[in-house]
């Protein structure tokens, strides 16, 4: 036996978009399933619920999650809207996934220079003057920050050049 997050997803028909499910309905559904670890949430046109089962298999806990959510959905009062979404993890693998960050990993300017070896001075160099430095993700008032991935990227394939850069020179006119 193994452990699996069930979660179904039910809608109203099409006639009924925007019909919501009684806010009663779905805290006595919460009530029902807590011994599941359930999670329920109920807006317009729409109510779902999570829950944790032990099963033999991902078929198994997918019919078993289903029939125990749709008996005890009745039992609450929810709509009885179709499934239109029934989705089945393992909890190892459920949990992983959880634990991954969900957004990209940022660096500041001090970061972005110490990955590429250079000071925080010619870092700025690189940023204004060399045409495949990254764009910065997100410019503040503290400074910029770039997807740690398109530094290294650049580190990667930046040519460098050995000795100081050559000041341009200036204009004359």
């Amino acid at each position: 036996m193994e452990w699996f997050s069930v979660h179904l997803e039910a809608r109203a028909p099409g006639a009924a978009p925007h019909v919501l499910a009684e806010g009663a309905a779905a805290d006595r559904l919460m009530d029902l399933l807590a011994g599941y670890d359930g999670i329920v949430s109920a807006g317009a046109g729409a109510w779902d619920a999570t829950i944790s089962i032990q099963a033999t298999g991902p078929r198994k806990a997918a019919w078993q999650g289903a029939e125990l959510i749709a008996a005890h959905a009745a039992r609450a009062g929810m709509p009885q809207w179709p499934a239109v979404r029934l989705e089945v993890v393992r909890q190892d693998i459920l949990d992983a996934e959880n634990a991954r960050p969900t957004l990209p990993e940022l660096v500041s300017g001090p970061e972005a220079a110490e990955i590429l070896g250079v000071s925080p001075q010619r870092l700025h160099e690189l940023a204004a003057g060399h045409a495949g430095f990254p764009e910065p993700m997100y410019e503040l008032r503290t400074g910029k920050l770039w997807l740690r991935d398109a530094i290294e990227a650049f580190a990667m394939r930046w040519e460098r050049k050995p000795g100081r850069p050559r000041k341009r020179a200036a204009a004359t006119g």
